[in-house]
């Protein structure tokens, strides 16, 4: 990855989605945003409702987005639009398939990068359970240096 990362603060929300339930889920982090080429890597870590830490790891090249979780919990989720992919989800409660399928992907970086989002809008269906919709929307934006 290039030599100068960037730190920026991070944005995601998460909207899961079925005929019966809503559920919001959102992270706001400090992380770092890498460039190279045409790939672009997010780093922040997040706690989650246990305070547990989880690292959090997303690279956006032009024919996917790979969000990769490693801590408490711990997964590698691989969206490519128009596809089906399949995946583990690693819990301290058991292990869970995970196969996503991926509707749309939109990723635009602004001011020469120092801010951007990411939109994706997939199915998300866990073991063999009832396909969940899901919208993830991250944004970053260069932190001021003081």
């Amino acid at each position: 990855m290039a030599a100068n990362p960037m730190n920026v603060k991070v944005t995601l929300k998460t909207v899961i989605s079925d005929e019966n339930n809503r559920e919001h889920i959102d992270v706001s982090a400090e992380g770092k945003y890498y460039e190279k080429d045409e790939t672009y890597v997010l780093l922040f870590n997040e706690k989650d409702p246990d305070g547990n830490n989880v690292r959090n790891m997303i690279t956006i090249s032009e024919d996917k987005v790979v969000v990769k979780r490693t801590g408490h919990v711990k997964m590698n989720q691989i969206f490519r639009e128009g596809q089906r992919t399949e995946s583990t989800y690693y819990h301290p409660f058991g292990t869970m398939r995970m196969e996503t399928e991926t509707k749309q992907i939109d990723f635009n970086r602004e001011n020469n990068g120092r801010q951007g989002s990411l939109d994706i809008t997939y199915l998300l269906r866990l073991n063999e359970q009832e396909p969940q919709n899901h919208q993830l929307s991250l944004t970053y934006k260069r932190e001021a240096t003081k």
